[in-house]
């Protein structure tokens, strides 16, 4: 079979074309998770502190299009669903300050039954000491209400941006907060998190504060070694210019590594990056493969894969089950597409198809926006969903049901990746 002009007319209508793809196309013998790997939830989508790079622009004041956050039956149905996908680690994180909802931290803390939770925070309530150890009581109190305490971290970030920001968290007070960690000693460990660019200086500066040594582990983790021989960890990653980042100088970068250089020790297959690796594992320097997906829920109710979800397919919490969900996220080819060749193979196509989208979303250096960055463009998610279905059909896990021309198109021999790149060219030109 030959393309002619008439296929084009695909293009005409990107989105409901799209559709129509993904409709027509019936999956076969293909395994869809049936457990989580780790889960991101993010708690809100403000912040105190509001760092000139925070990566989510959050502040103090509210987006037009989103809610702050879950309410408590929502939260409730939500650890529900944590709990039934079994994922391997709960980070409560992203979006916004998750101590701004304290009281949702407690609750994930008491209900949730995941091996491990980190939690990620800018530490802004460390400005006094006493407060600091009253909040971590709480905490320690939560994870001893669970039947199945899990493995849990706490972890602050502290870099040049929260150091300077409008309202700082300055060095002392990430000292209150170890501090009281030392005088509390609760049943969860305390480390840090920092940008590339910021080694040397302020896991320096934490130690001089804290009577403490520094210790390198690896190229990115060092351990605040405290007077008494406690080791603190400090995790240091890429920088990214995304968010606020994006207006800063882009020479900031030339301290950091790119994100495919950064997690290149995690991946599998041909040096990829797949939804079952959790891409934080970083911190623990060490990575084991898992089955499962990773999955991000955030504080206005929509959820997606991390990392594998094109952005038109996020779903709006209701309280899935989860393996539907999973099956809502694994009808689209694009998904499928991405666990099979990765997030580096999708990113060489769309260099293909479309130059200038690729090179903006690589520019960003963040792998949390990267596959929506790249398929953000109407014409080039459909010419990916056209690809990666056709190489499902070719491969023989897939068939074109109840739509004759459009498995006429997918069956065809002919190579969809040049004629969609030829017409993404020519709808943009």
């Amino acid at each position: 079979m030959s393309i002619d002009a008439g296929h084009g007319t695909l293009f005409d209508n990107p989105k409901e074309s799209r559709e129509r793809v993904i409709r027509a196309v019936c999956h076969h013998g293909v395994t869809v998770p049936d457990r989580g790997s780790s889960f991101f939830i993010h708690l809100s989508e403000l912040c105190p502190v509001a760092c000139e790079h925070c990566m989510y622009a959050s502040d103090l004041t509210r987006k037009e299009t989103a809610k702050d956050s879950l309410s408590r039956p929502e939260l409730d149905a939500a650890i529900d669903f944590i709990n039934a996908s079994r994922s391997e680690k709960l980070n409560i994180t992203g979006g916004g300050e998750p101590f701004l909802k304290f009281q949702s931290i407690l609750r994930l803390l008491e209900r949730v039954s995941v091996p491990r939770v980190e939690i990620v925070t800018a530490g802004y309530w460390g400005k006094q000491e006493s407060r600091a150890e009253r909040l971590l009581r709480r905490m320690d109190e939560a994870l001893s209400r669970n039947p199945n305490p899990p493995e849990t971290l706490l972890r602050l970030s502290i870099d040049r941006y929260h150091i300077e920001a409008p309202r700082p968290v300055e060095i002392p007070h990430y000292g209150n907060v170890a501090r009281a960690w030392q005088t509390v000693r609760p049943a969860f460990a305390l480390g840090f998190r920092s940008i590339q660019p910021d080694m040397d200086i302020v896991d320096t500066a934490l130690a001089r504060e804290l009577a403490a040594t520094v210790e390198t582990v690896n190229d990115w983790n060092r351990r605040i070694v405290l007077p008494d021989g406690t080791g603190l960890p400090i995790t240091f990653n890429v920088f990214r210019l995304s968010g606020k980042a994006a207006e800063l100088r882009d020479d900031l970068l030339e301290g950091s590594q790119t994100i495919k250089e950064y997690y290149a020790p995690f991946e599998s297959g041909s040096n990829r990056l797949s939804l079952a690796t959790a891409v934080n594992d970083a911190i623990r320097g060490a990575y084991a493969a898992s089955a499962g997906a990773a999955v991000t829920l955030n504080s206005d109710g929509t959820f997606w894969i991390f990392a594998g979800t094109a952005p038109d397919r996020r779903l709006m919490f209701t309280g899935q089950d989860f393996g539907e969900a999973m099956g809502h996220f694994f009808q689209d080819p694009i998904t499928r597409f991405l666990v099979d060749e990765g997030m580096w193979a999708l990113a060489d196509i769309i260099a293909a198809l479309d130059p200038a989208t690729h090179a903006a979303a690589v520019a960003k250096n963040d792998v949390a926006s990267l596959v929506e960055d790249l398929l953000a463009p109407d014409g080039v998610r459909l010419a990916m969903t056209l690809i990666a279905a056709q190489r499902t059909v070719h491969g023989g896990r897939a068939t074109v049901e109840g739509d004759p021309q459009m498995a006429e198109l997918l069956a065809s021999e002919t190579d969809l990746r040049a004629w969609c790149t030829d017409t993404v060219r020519g709808v943009r030109l």
